[in-house]
């Protein structure tokens, strides 16, 4: 097979659902990167390939690429997967694809799995172009600053969130975004027991805590646009818009909101959203 680096996109959940080519390619080459040797080696099993395992993941990326590298200079043709789904997108293998694209090395995609374009073909939204943020940061004050910074966009934005800390976000993203806003969550994509959430916020926990084994697995979350939901404010006098915001929203998120939705003097919004809470 030729010197190439290939990163093989793999199931997300369904084994059924790898390519005849990511196959082919796990077959072919000489070696086979991966994320989780454990994994991976369960995942080649199925499929009756027997290959040389070297494990390459966050902690390792950058020693590992070295070696790896080296092999692909002496022409050797190496597969890299992650664990699930696509390599490098927001799993390891952006740096040792940078590495080989520098020392002039071939690098191809064998395309497949994706949570991200998978759960997004299925949440309705309505248009060509999302942000996707990964996994949020571990402490609650960034976690809570990217929350933040998604609600004050326009754009469709998707993002992870782990088991242990989904109800945690939720609850974040509720006294950011409030309990009315819609919001779509994607559990287990292609495993026995995906789920599919589109609901406002309020509802979702509800759920959630009434059935605790749904707190399980991988999340896919994704915000549609939030000015996009509220745009009919605009037929609304700006009192009225103010006062069913501020039900809902912090003075401050309220005033802002209404000021770019109206187009007008923050400091004169603010003054009114203050009369209306008097």
């Amino acid at each position: 097979m030729e010197t190439y680096l290939y990163l093989v996109a793999t199931p997300i959940g369904n084994l059924d659902d790898i390519t005849f080519r990511a196959i082919e390619v796990l077959k072919k080459v000489d070696i086979v990167a991966c994320e989780d040797t454990r994994k991976t080696s369960r995942l080649l099993s199925h499929f009756k390939i027997n290959k040389k395992l070297i494990s390459l993941h966050q902690h390792n990326e950058k020693n590992k690429t070295d070696f790896l590298i080296n092999l692909l200079l002496n022409g050797n043709s190496v597969a890299f997967v992650s664990d699930a789904g696509t390599p490098a997108v927001s799993d390891p293998g952006a740096f040792l694809v940078n590495q080989a694209l520098e020392k002039d090395i071939k690098v191809s995609p064998i395309p497949g799995p994706s949570s991200i374009t998978s759960a997004f073909s299925v949440s309705g939204v309505q248009t060509t172009q999302f942000k996707f943020f990964g996994f949020l940061p571990n402490t609650s004050g960034k976690c809570k600053k990217v929350l933040e910074e998604i609600y004050n966009q326009d754009l469709p934005t998707i993002i992870f969130e782990s088991p242990h800390r989904i109800m945690k976000t939720l609850s974040l993203i509720k006294n950011i975004f409030g309990s009315s806003y819609k919001l779509f969550i994607a559990r287990e994509l292609s495993k026995i027991y995906e789920t599919i959430y589109k609901d406002n916020i309020e509802s979702i926990i509800k759920k959630l805590e009434s059935h605790p084994e749904e707190q399980q697995g991988e999340f896919v979350i994704i915000f549609d646009g939030k000015i996009r939901e509220i745009e009919n404010f605009k037929t609304l006098s700006l009192d009225k818009a103010l006062e069913v915001m501020i039900k809902e929203l912090p003075l401050n998120q309220s005033v802002k909101l209404i000021s770019k939705i109206f187009k007008k003097n923050k400091k004169e919004v603010y003054n009114q959203a203050l009369e209306l809470k008097k």
